[in-house]
């Protein structure tokens, strides 16, 4: 090759170069200790794009999320701001898509094919009824001890938070904001990386009905959490957050809270460019991958004879996504209350999809930990978190109480004290007289006794005995009477009226044990899906207090 040649062959890359750098208006490389790492998922939540033998990406972006993000791969971490915030995302540094912009990721090399996995949900900080040192005193301090067991243990542990980590309603008229939930877990210590979930509650009130009010609404969570939807690789395993929220924010006539614009509603539903997103992602994972899905409401809830009925609007298009994949796990949040649904539409012989609906942090909104002194959500579960167990690609789960660090599974109710306290405790007469919503369990046979099994599951199994004899054992629907406790009875005896909800919501984890006397100690040995035993013992009579 002469020198001409070699001068043209010069210009010409540098012209292809050039009109590279046109077409592709986001680039950057991937590297772990300086070197590219190849293959790696990068998008902007439109287009998925992977990296060279270099490390290298490019991709053309129409910019509308503002972000970039990498999907993590196994082997790999991305440091942590603050302990807790993992940099595998970036703000776009201009809107104008016709800006050319640079973006370089560095991860860092681990073994975490074995890791603990702390699933919480529903935080709901606003800076009222004392949550935020409720919360440290809680929440934070049993992440600690499990992050001091993990390391123990020889695993690294990793957190996810199934959104509402904030609340709208309080934004303006508490001054407390997403800004202000990341503060406090860096001044709180909160103490392993958290991959945070976007909520209902999360979406900005402020922004007023209109054409682009979901996009808009969800601005606050992309440039201060993180995307709000993105995937990334733990381990063996895949995980797929999404935003199941179309903020509406619909005009309310009259009064609204302060700062906020309308209604604050929405829909449950998938947008149709995160689908497209989601299926370029899956389209890189092997299938026999066990893929855990991520998101804040619901895809599934029961009817009342307990058949799995649809939540998200668009089910259909979301469930097609995940066709072929052998292990799906949906895990969701904001119900406050634990409930595991198996959707039979959506088991073949290839395919096995599963929702963990988990019980809340904050229990019943804060209230029942200032009010009783015992955090409970409303389906009679302590306030906790579902704590994982990932070893390679065999996944095993159990739901953990906060303040109770035995992990009780059930809890067990003498009915015949439980109906005498209703009909003659004084304060329940006067809530009786003032409302017919007040909860009674008159319907039982006498010397039943209730279960209250939390995170049941159709593959669990209950055993009673009374003087070494079987009982019987048969589900049933309807409120736990622990939550009376500790939420409607202290609030009237508080507040002098009866609360307007969340009074007792019916569950399907509660369980009719029929004894044959009235002051014989009851034995119940629960046994879950990994064949774990908890075993309690009730000797009655048993007064009816928390």
């Amino acid at each position: 090759m002469n020198a001409t040649t070699s001068r043209l062959c010069l210009l010409l890359a540098a012209a292809l170069a050039a009109l590279a750098s046109q077409a592709h208006n986001i680039t950057g490389r991937v590297t772990c200790d300086g070197h590219g790492i190849a293959g790696v998922a990068v998008s902007d939540g439109i287009t998925v794009t992977t990296t060279d033998a270099g490390g290298y990406y490019s991709m053309t972006s129409g910019k509308m999320n503002g972000y970039v993000f990498v999907t993590v791969p196994r082997g790999y971490e991305p440091a942590c701001r603050d302990g807790f915030d993992p940099q595998f995302w970036q703000l776009l540094n201009h809107p104008d898509s016709t800006v050319a912009e640079v973006h370089d990721f560095a991860l860092n090399r681990v073994d975490n094919d074995n890791y603990t996995l702390i699933v919480g949900a529903d935080t709901h900080l606003a800076r009222r009824l004392g949550d935020r040192k409720a919360y440290k005193r809680g929440f934070i301090a049993r992440l600690k001890q499990e992050k001091k067991q993990a390391q123990a243990r020889g695993e690294r542990i990793y957190s996810i938070l199934l959104g509402d980590l904030t609340w709208d309603a309080f934004w303006y008229s508490n001054n407390y904001n997403l800004a202000s939930f990341m503060a406090d877990q860096r001044d709180m210590g909160y103490p392993m990386p958290l991959f945070p979930v976007i909520g209902n509650h999360d979406n900005d009130g402020a922004v007023p009905q209109g054409k682009g009010t979901d996009l808009l609404a969800s601005k606050p969570w992309r440039t201060i959490v993180c995307p709000n939807y993105y995937s990334f690789d733990l381990g063996r395993v895949h995980y797929v957050v999404l935003d199941d929220i179309y903020y509406k924010n619909d005009d309310l006539p009259g009064r609204r809270r302060t700062g906020i614009a309308g209604a604050r509603n929405y829909e449950a539903l998938v947008t149709d460019y995160q689908l497209k997103w989601l299926r370029q992602d899956l389209a890189l994972v092997d299938k026999s991958t066990p893929v855990i899905v991520c998101q804040h409401i619901p895809a599934w809830h029961f009817d009342h004879n307990r058949q799995p009925v649809a939540t998200i609007k668009n089910i259909d298009a979301l469930a097609t996504c995940f066709k072929g994949f052998k292990r799906v796990h949906v895990l969701t949040g904001h119900t406050h209350v634990n409930r595991n649904v198996h959707p039979a539409a959506f088991k073949t012989d290839t395919t096995s999809m599963w929702e963990h609906n988990i019980a809340a942090v904050c229990a019943t909104w804060w209230w029942t930990g200032q009010l009783s002194g015992r955090e409970m959500c409303t389906d009679g579960s302590p306030a906790g978190y579902s704590k994982w167990t990932i070893a390679g690609d065999s996944l095993q789960w159990q739901y953990a109480s906060i303040q109770d660090e035995s992990n009780p599974q059930c809890s067990l109710w003498d009915m015949n004290q439980v109906n005498r306290f209703m009909h003659s405790d004084s304060d329940v007469l006067a809530m009786k007289a003032l409302s017919a919503k007040v909860p009674n369990w008159d319907n039982w046979e006498p010397n039943t006794v209730l279960v209250n099994v939390y995170a049941c599951d159709d593959d669990w199994s209950i055993e009673a005995t009374e003087d070494g004899r079987p009982l019987p054992v048969t589900p049933v629907r309807t409120a736990a009477p622990g939550h009376f406790l500790a939420y409607a009875l202290p609030y009237f005896k508080k507040h002098h009226k009866v609360p307007g909800d969340n009074m007792g919501l019916p569950t399907f984890h509660i369980f009719k044990v029929q004894a044959a006397t009235p002051d014989h100690e009851v034995s119940i040995t629960v046994r879950d899906s990994f064949g774990r035993l908890y075993r309690r013992t009730l000797a009655r009579p048993a007064a009816f207090k928390l």
